[in-house]
């Protein structure tokens, strides 16, 4: 049988009958008979069937309980049924009970009853037609709607993107007019005050100038490198380079670094270690952003003519770094929020020292992606200790 063509069944207990309905319409369609409901039900499960004609009286299941049947199971099929002119009222009254296409009057005439399954068949197909327009209609909304919906979460992206990106501008405006400005202005002052000196000064007055022009430039550059990895960790641009560092030798350097604006001060810097200079896996840029971060809020928040004291101990794999002062400390409600990126908070130090409120976070955020870790503990008017810890190689 040919695949184009229209499945027909036609059910009658009558063999005769299904002899003359196969003969006459074979050459059109692909015609199934059988002689009773049942049967007619078991083929409907194993073939694609798109028009049903079926007799009304036959035993055991009449045409219309047939059809019942089918229209839950088959809702697309067409149904027609044969009648006797005397069942006609009660052919009427399960039209719409079983959705039954027509009623076809015994003895049918074949080119009659050839025009009515044409048209029956053709309303199937527009019924099919009108199924599949609207399935593609369907599936081209859901196109339409998952573009717009992609689209919208790209624009959504984007202005975050953009929102966060000005949310960065505006902070980097605002730490430099505020807290790069001014010891910028400062350090301005001390060279105008150095060019009117007089010719005769006194070697201590120039190194008094000097520890102060040191103390500023350190200051100034420590907000730079903030600013720097800072902008860089909030643009996703910062990477991370672990190699081997010897941690004793490094944090030595960071110390002389500091060693002037802690001189300015009074303050002295005590350094312990155990014998030996042990190496660490990491990046030796974040770990001298955490030293100097550390020394110098050490520095800042000291009370003048104080100490301060940075230690080196294994632990656990790992090499702790901790910095301890004796200065202002720091209250229960900071300590608890200091190292949160949304919190912030900036607090002048014992010589009205200023700074950006970012290095204590930029620590923690670096640390971390290098397997390290930070930890304070202060008390109010008693002190700091911050330490920090790196992998051991």
């Amino acid at each position: 049988m040919s695949d184009n063509r229209y499945n027909i069944l036609y059910v009658d207990d009558e063999e005769n009958n299904l002899v003359v309905f196969k003969n006459a319409f074979f050459r059109d369609f692909n015609v199934f008979t059988t002689l009773s409901a049942e049967e007619g039900l078991s083929i409907l499960d194993q073939y694609v069937i798109h028009l049903i004609v079926t007799d009304q009286k036959m035993p055991g299941m009449t045409g219309v309980e047939f059809l019942e049947i089918v229209a839950k199971s088959h809702p697309e099929t067409m149904r027609m049924i044969l009648t006797a002119y005397s069942d006609i009222d009660f052919i009427m009254r399960a039209v719409n009970k079983c959705g039954i296409y027509r009623y076809i009057l015994k003895p049918w005439d074949t080119r009659e009853l050839k025009i009515i399954i044409d048209n029956a068949l053709q309303n199937y197909q527009l019924a099919q037609d009108k199924k599949h327009l609207l399935e593609n209609l369907a599936k081209a909304n859901r196109e339409l709607e998952d573009k717009v919906r992609a689209r919208t979460d790209e624009l959504r992206i984007k202005n975050d993107e953009l929102t966060k990106i000005n949310a960065i501008k505006d902070k980097l405006f605002t730490i430099i007019s505020h807290d790069l400005k001014q010891p910028l202005v400062s350090l301005s002052v001390f060279f105008e005050i150095l060019k009117q000196l007089p010719e005769d000064v006194s070697r201590l007055k120039l190194d008094q100038f000097y520890m102060k022009l040191q103390a500023n430039l350190q200051d100034v550059t420590s907000l730079l490198d903030n600013l720097l990895f800072w902008s860089q960790s909030q643009m996703g641009q910062s990477q991370i380079d672990n190699k081997p560092i010897r941690i004793v030798e490094l944090v030595k350097r960071n110390i002389d670094l500091y060693q002037v604006s802690a001189l300015q001060k009074g303050i002295n810097i005590e350094f312990k270690y155990a014998q030996g200079d042990p190496i660490v896996l990491g990046d030796e840029n974040i770990i001298n952003l955490v030293m100097r971060n550390l020394l110098n809020n050490a520095i800042k928040y000291s009370k003048k003519r104080s100490s301060i004291t940075v230690n080196i101990i294994p632990q656990n794999g790992h090499l702790a770094v901790s910095v301890k002062d004796r200065g202002v400390g720091m209250s229960r409600k900071l300590q608890k929020h200091i190292f949160e990126k949304e919190y912030h908070n900036t607090t002048r130090g014992t010589s009205n020292e200023k700074g950006t409120g970012l290095g204590l976070k930029l620590c923690k955020e670096y640390l971390e992606k290098q397997a390290g870790d930070i930890h304070l503990r202060s008390e109010k008017g008693k002190g700091s200790v911050v330490t920090f810890t790196i992998p051991l190689k």
